[in-house]
C-alpha cells in the first residue's frame, strides 16, 4: 500500500466516493467530490437518507473516505471542518495528511450494458451498425453488436451516453478491433469482439473514467 498526496491525485468534480463514519455502524455512505483547496479542505456533497434527508454529522467527527483513481483503491482518514446546509448540503472536510493507495491488478473491467452505435472506419463503404459494450475498462472493452461489422485490425469510432450522478454526456471513442470472440452474452448479438481504445479526447476520457469507477464503486457495496 503505497501512500500518495491528495492533491497529486488531481481527482475530477463529480467523482464517485464513500464515506465512513469512524464508530459508527461501518456503512458506507454515498458522496461526491466537488472540489478541493489544497492544503486546506475537501468539499463533498453529505450523505443523503431516505426523503433526501441529510446524514446526521457533527463538526470534528472523525470519518474515513474511499474512492478508486484511474488503476487504484484509496482511502483516507479526516475530520468534518464544517458542516453547510445552503445552497445544497455539502461538508467541508478536514485537509488529508497522505491517501493510501493500493493498485488494482490490470485495469479493472467493469460490468456495464452501454448502448453504442458504431462506424468501421477501415470499411470503404464507411459500414454502420448498432450494439452494446458489456464489459469495459478505460483502455478497452468487449463489444458485441446486432450483426457483423468487422475483423482483427479495423478501427471502429464508438458513440454512446455515459451517466454519472446527474450529469449524462455524449462521448466518442476510436478503437481497434483485436479479436473476434466466439462466445457471446446477449441473446440478440450477432457478433462479439475485444476492442481497444485507441483515441479517447481528455474531456470523453475523463467521463469514461467517473462512469468506470462509479460501476466499481456499486460494486464494492455487493
Amino acid at each position: 500500500m503505497a501512500s500518495i498526496e491528495f492533491s497529486k491525485l488531481r481527482l475530477t468534480t463529480g467523482l464517485s466516493m464513500k464515506l465512513e463514519v469512524e464508530g459508527g455502524d461501518s456503512k458506507r455512505h454515498n458522496i461526491n467530490l466537488i472540489g478541493y483547496i489544497p492544503g486546506r479542505t475537501v468539499l463533498v456533497t453529505t450523505p443523503l437518507l431516505g426523503e433526501h434527508r441529510p446524514l446526521l454529522l457533527r463538526k470534528d467527527q472523525g470519518v474515513i473516505v474511499r474512492f478508486f483513481s484511474n488503476k487504484s483503491a484509496c482511502a483516507f482518514r479526516t475530520q468534518v471542518a464544517h458542516i453547510c446546509t445552503t445552497p445544497a448540503y455539502y461538508l467541508h472536510l478536514a485537509w488529508p495528511d497522505r491517501v493510501e493507495a493500493g493498485e488494482i491488478r490490470k485495469a479493472e473491467r467493469v460490468l456495464a450494458n452501454m448502448q453504442v452505435t458504431i462506424v468501421n472506419q477501415s470499411s470503404t463503404t464507411g459500414e454502420r451498425g448498432t450494439g452494446a459494450i458489456v464489459d469495459l475498462s478505460t483502455t478497452g472493452a468487449r463489444l458485441e453488436t446486432l450483426q457483423a461489422l468487422g475483423k482483427p485490425g479495423d478501427i471502429l469510432l464508438l458513440t454512446s451516453k455515459v451517466t454519472v450522478g446527474h450529469v449524462t454526456r455524449v462521448i466518442s471513442i476510436e478503437s481497434q478491433i483485436r479479436a473476434v470472440l466466439d462466445r457471446r452474452e446477449l441473446a440478440n448479438s450477432a457478433a462479439a469482439y475485444g476492442i481497444e481504445f485507441k483515441y479517447v479526447s481528455d474531456i470523453d476520457f475523463l467521463a469514461l473514467q467517473a462512469f468506470v469507477n462509479a460501476q466499481m464503486a456499486r460494486g464494492a457495496e455487493r
